[in-house]
């Protein structure tokens, strides 16, 4: 008989000894971040069950994660045992003895671990034994670790099969296996799994190697490579696994919830539009707020990555704190993120994959319940707006028209890659080409890109290497006429549209009569709006080793882009009538060339002091030019070119630039690999700032000590990484126009004439916005399966960039100048654990958050507030502080709205004098994250991703609109409308109608906080084993994906995941359905 024995374990007992000593820690106590109890066995333990219709396998496990016993048998031996019914109590051995009396099983104590297993059978012929023992081998041997320590706990089963077996506390196993048995696999969490051929053979001493940690990471900075172990500044890494797993046209998407301390909101659900990215926080009032993006060492344009295709990336890093951003000077103040793409790998033979995805896309969020037909009606009649007859009402209440259903649609995502890459000892490649097309869930926005990339990497000779990267995209969009708050936005216009109203006559045709303005799906379809754009970035890198551990590397690289834009109003159209129709076309062009010289020099003195020193040259020429011009009278709506159009519209033009010079140094040194210093300096100058502040200086000091590599830490075998780190430095802004520090004249006419007219004061002194940096980190990771990290910051601007105004009586509003300061701090927080790792299962979470302020320190002159309308900026308040007059209900008696004036006192009058800071409500969230919970079960793994936000707010100006008070009650209003004051005496939300109490005060302000399933993943990897027969597929991976499945929020509009002031008629984000397929050949 062939023995098959797959056993399932959870912990040894030395996993318990472990657990004893982590309580005891005094390392542990101190930071206060653990409490774990420990028990022993022992044969006189209690134990009390009940259990109804279990199985035996399942009630073994539900002991072990209740108790301390730990259980080791095989699924064979107990899968034929369900639908148990036990009620049992005593000490351990008595209660096993009576589970099992009657179902052939036995246990027995061994190394504090119960092995469940058959009874001997009887005593059979001499022949079948030998005949047995002919058939099967029994393997015997330990497992030890690099330090000679044996490994309790290791699964050793046969490749292929599930027959197995685990290491005991002393690292022993024996296991039976059948003489054909080719290899042994032993694996454990924390160290490489390993592949031994038998041969025959019937003893193996195995030694596995410790996996790689994060110590042994690298994190790429952009001018060069560091090792995470002895590295003080602050990165977050977001691997390819993550960029890979959700399909979006621009890669920014992809970062909210991915890394702590990173916000990422898509304002508009339109395909292709670019995301928001701040990294903790906002550091700056008037000058620019996004990171700075390198890609390959090449800065490239922010906002222009949908013509980037997301597949070729293998990593980015996000650069935090002053000693990871510092190097970067005057670009830095709002982070960096690292882009680096896929490259050739040196193998046998290329590695050709193909990825796949097809899906569909529908409107996620729609909290809005509109008044149906009926609805309407009446509340027209209620207020006296119409006087229907029988006959009127009739066969308007035939109609009942979901306008939103109207200019909405079901879409279609989809994208197709094909990469390949391979090489040798001398010469490595990438190559990719991607097509993606979205379509939009409005009607007439559609999105289209293909990509290309080539990454090359050549050994001319054994100290020469040279390399190319090098991708191009293009990509077209089309988009809707108009948006915002007008008729011509279709979300705008069919929020508005009465219920009653048809979109379509019998014949088909759109109907026009009856509505108010033009019929927003004739619109749509008429009209055109579309662009295109080229992109390129390329760069050429050279590597010269000029001596031992000294190398110099030159990098050139190119970010280039030029794009069109095509509108077309009909002639056929109500928008484009007034015109008898209208072409424009617009083209802009950007070039940047970054030429970037370093040399690298590492010295290492008796493996004790490890030093690495980097000197660079950097320059920046950037021009950019741009042409538009429109016409009218176009002849026929066939015919939307500018040549056909008989009548001059508008034009214009534009071209600047801009360039930087930049010198830069960094030394970092480890004692022992226990103590870290880091040191930057760069000094940078700007054609963007005056003469007499041209340059400016940046720097940076990084501490860190890792504690583990410690003697006292040393002997604690749980911990694998202990680590402090600190850093302070000063990076910069730049991201002001190019003539600012410049008195400039503007250009018009005056009857018909030419003029120039002063129009921005000279600045010479205008400099730098500078940010001081400050940073104190501790990281740990304990039992190869648990990691913490946290990063407590505080960043501080000072001399602003700020736009001062002028009297009117100068002529000029004002000029930029530097004055005022804000700050930001915060914490962030991420853990990664493994809860549960077995041969056939495995258990991931991954969590992160973060908090961040950012509160105005000083203004300008005697300025402590500057109004915005529905915010302020204050001194000692928060950034985004809503500024609002407070809604203080409904009178009673007369249904008249009242508001609280600024003294709190009640009135029936609103007023914008009323307006008060509402404290702590901020469109900015202060609290933040997301968070990953991967299960894997064999080849098959379930993955869910979530992301959230927390006392977030938002004013939901669509309300403003559809629940008017009466305002606007000729057109569609919220069924909550309905619910209005009638008489005296009457609680109620909403004021009566007639008074048209709509205002923009408190009623609109809204809690946007959220808990959002961003992406939820199925998948099934096919068997190597089985693949491996085809001689065609090296991997085969098929899966279905859900984005933006729910979300749970108390936010009233179209979606609370949105950056800014106040919401209104947003294009809606789209909920995805997506089946792919990866194939590896």
């Amino acid at each position: 008989m062939k023995k098959n024995r797959e056993t399932v374990f959870l912990e040894g007992r030395k996993m318990l000894k472990l657990y004893r000593i982590m309580k005891l820690s005094l390392v542990l106590l101190l930071i206060g971040m653990l409490q774990v109890s420990a028990s022993v066995h022992s044969q006189g333990s209690k134990l009390k069950l009940k259990e109804r219709n279990i199985t035996l396998a399942e009630l073994f496990w539900k002991i072990q994660s209740k108790t301390d016993f730990v259980f080791a048998f095989s699924n064979e031996d107990v899968e034929m045992f369900s639908n148990i019914n036990v009620d049992a109590e005593g000490e351990i051995e008595e209660v096993l003895n009576e589970l099992l009396a009657d179902k052939e099983l036995t246990f027995e104590l061994k190394n504090g671990v119960y092995v469940i297993q058959r009874k001997a059978p009887a005593l059979k012929s001499v022949m079948l034994v030998d005949q047995q023992e002919e058939k099967e081998i029994t393997v015997r041997g330990s497992v030890l670790d690099e330090k000679g320590e044996a490994i309790p706990g290791v699964t050793v089963y046969i490749k292929g099969t599930s027959v197995g077996t685990i290491t005991m506390v002393d690292g022993s196993y024996n296991i039976t296996v059948p003489k054909s048995a080719d290899v042994l696999v032993f694996s454990f969490i924390g160290f490489e799994p390993q592949e031994v051929k038998l041969a025959g053979q019937t003893s193996l001493n195995i030694v596995l190697k410790t996996e790689a940690t994060d110590l042994d990471e690298v994190v790429v900075t952009g001018y060069g490579i560091k090792k995470k172990g002895t590295y003080t500044g602050s990165v977050e890494v977001v691997d390819a696994k993550k960029i890979e797993q959700v399909p979006v046209a621009s890669f920014d998407q992809i970062l909210q919830g991915n890394a702590p301390g990173v916000l990422s909101v898509g304002s508009s659900g339109a395909p292709g539009a670019p995301a928001t990215v701040r990294i903790r926080g906002l550091s700056s009032l008037s000058s620019g707020n996004s990171p700075l993006y390198i890609m390959d060492g090449i800065p490239i344009t922010a906002g222009q990555f949908s013509a980037l295709n997301q597949n070729d990336i293998e990593n980015m890093s996000i650069l935090k704190d002053a000693t990871a951003t510092s190097l970067y000077g005057s670009r830095a103040s709002n982070g960096v993120i690292v882009i680096t793409t896929k490259r050739g790998k040196d193998s046998e033979r290329a590695m050709i994959q193909y990825r796949g995805q097809y899906g569909s896309n529908q409107i996620a969020n729609d909290n809005f319940d509109m008044m149906s037909s009926a609805q309407k009606i009446q509340y027209e009649e209620e207020l006296g707006l119409q006087d229907y007859t029988d006959k009127e009402k009739f066969d308007r209440l035939k109609v009942n028209t979901n306008w939103l259903d109207v200019v909405l649609r079901d879409a279609v995502t989809q994208s197709h890659e094909l990469s390949a890459r391979g090489g040798n000892e001398r010469s490595k490649f990438y190559v990719s080409g991607g097509y993606y097309s979205e379509e939009g869930i409005q009607y007439r926005s559609d999105f289209e890109r293909y990509t290309f990339r080539l990454n090359l990497d050549n050994k001319l000779s054994d100290k020469v290497n040279l390399g190319v990267n090098f991708t191009l995209g293009y990509e077209t969009f089309n988009h809707t006429v108009s948006s915002g708050t007008n008729v011509y936005n279709p979300i705008f216009s069919a929020r508005l549209l009465n219920p009653y109203l048809r979109a379509y006559n019998v014949d088909g045709s759109f109907n026009q009569e009856g509505l108010p303005w033009a019929n927003p799906i004739e619109q749509l379809m008429l009209n055109d709006d579309s662009n295109d754009r080229f992109k390129i970035v390329g760069g050429l890198f050279l590597d010269v080793d000029l001596a031992e551990n000294l190398k110099f590397k030159t990098n050139w690289g190119v970010d280039f882009s030029d794009g069109t834009a095509d509108g077309f109003l009909s002639p056929e159209s109500e928008w484009g009538a007034a015109y008898n129709g209208e072409v424009s076309r617009s083209m802009s062009r950007n070039f940047r060339l970054t030429p970037t010289n370093t040399l690298n020099y590492k010295l290492n003195l008796n493996d004790v002091h490890d030093f690495n020193f980097l000197i660079g040259q950097e320059a920046i020429v950037n021009n950019s030019q741009s042409f538009s011009v429109s016409a009218y009278n176009v002849p026929s709506e066939k015919l939307s070119v500018l040549s056909v159009a008989s009548e001059a519209g508008s034009w214009g033009g534009g071209y600047s630039d801009y360039t930087v010079a930049s010198f830069f140094a960094n030394t970092a040194y480890n004692y022992k690999y226990k103590y870290l210093v880091d040191v930057s300096i760069r000094r940078d100058g700007s054609s963007r700032f005056g003469k007499n502040n041209r340059w400016g200086t940046f720097w940076s000091f990084g501490l860190g000590w890792n504690m583990q590599e410690e003697s006292f830490i040393k002997g604690i075998d749980w911990i694998d990484q202990l680590k402090i780190r600190a850093s302070i430095g000063e990076t910069g802004n730049y991201n002001i126009g190019n003539y600012t520090h410049q008195g400039l004249y503007s250009y018009g006419s005056y009857l018909n004439n030419g003029a120039a007219v002063f129009s921005q004061y000279a600045n010479d002194d205008l400099t730098w916005e500078k940010v001081l940096k400050a940073n104190v980190a501790f990281e740990m990771s304990f039992f190869r399966k648990y990691r913490l990290k946290a990063d407590f910051y505080r960043e501080t601007t000072s001399d602003m960039l700020f736009f001062i105004p002028y009297s009117l009586t100068s002529g000029v509003g004002g000029r930029m100048e530097n004055a005022g300061s804000l700050s930001n701090s915060g914490v962030e927080v991420e853990v990664d654990a493994t809860l549960l790792s077995t041969q056939d299962f495995r258990f991931n979470v991954n969590a992160n958050m973060a908090y961040n302020v950012s509160n105005i320190i000083e203004l300008y002159g005697d300025t402590d507030k500057i109004d915005q309308g529905n915010t302020i900026i204050k001194e000692g308040e928060r950034r985004g502080t809503y500024y609002m007059t407070e809604w203080a209900g409904v009178d009673a008696s007369t249904g008249k709205g009242l508001w609280y004036t600024a003294d709190g006192e009640v009135s029936n009058m609103y007023s914008d004098s009323y307006r008060v800071v509402q404290e702590g409500k901020s469109y900015l969230p202060p609290l933040q994250g997301g968070f990953t919970g991967t299960l894997s079960y064999r080849n098959l793994q379930l993955s869910a991703f979530f992301t959230w936000m927390a006392d977030k707010w938002l004013i939901n100006n669509t309300r403003y609109f559809i629940e008017s008070q009466g305002m606007f009650a000729a057109y569609n209003q919220t069924a909550e409308m309905l619910n209005y004051w009638q008489e005296p005496g009457d609680v109620a939300v909403n004021p009566h109608p007639k008074y048209q109490d709509n205002q923009f005060d408190t009623r609109l302000l809204e809690d946007a906080s959220f808990l959002r399933l961003k992406n939820l993943t199925l998948a099934y990897s096919f068997n190597s084993k089985l693949l491996k027969r085809t001689k065609v597929f090296r991997n085969a991976r098929i899966y279905a994906q859900g984005q933006n499945l729910l979300t749970w929020t108390g936010y009233s509009g179209i979606d609370p995941e949105y950056y800014g002031v106040a919401e209104v008629n947003m294009y809606p984000h789209a909920r995805k359905i997506m089946f792919g397929i990866d194939l590896g050949f």
